[in-house]
């Protein structure tokens, strides 16, 4: 249990700074299309810190996978749920989310429909490199 929390970390500290990055680039094209035209200073110090704590937890659950006792199927509902609280906490304590039904729902239908493509994608992909190396080693 210790590695897994030294490599929660260790993944998590590399995947942070990716969280501030990408809040820049996001108030950056808001601002170029006029939708915001200040940000306050308490508003750009929260979303800095949510953001790379967000990038933090996202980065460092990968963990999960790595866990050879939990069935594939429990490590991704894992994973998933802790996405998926991680996002939305982060995104209701911003105000980038109102904590309103319709919002939820739509970000909640989005948050899975997105989630289900990608774990298919990273599925299919380390499946078929399972299967060219089985043949190479066959081989």
């Amino acid at each position: 249990m210790k590695q897994y929390l030294k490599d929660f970390c260790k993944i998590g500290l590399m995947a942070c700074g990716g969280g501030p990055l990408i809040l820049a680039i996001v108030y950056g094209i808001l601002g170029a299309r006029g939708a915001i035209a200040a940000v306050s200073v308490r508003e750009v110090v929260l979303g800095v810190i949510t953001s790379l704590l967000l990038a933090f937890i996202a980065g460092g659950v990968s963990v999960v996978y790595q866990m050879e006792k939990l069935p594939l199927l429990w490590a991704s509902f894992l994973h998933a749920l802790v996405l998926y609280l991680d996002y939305i906490l982060i995104y209701l304590l911003n105000g980038w989310l109102p904590f309103e039904v319709k919002p939820l729902l739509l970000f909640t239908m989005i948050f899975l429909a997105g989630y289900g493509v990608i774990w298919c994608i990273v599925y299919l992909v380390i499946r078929r490199n399972i299967q060219r190396m089985n043949a190479q080693m066959q081989a």
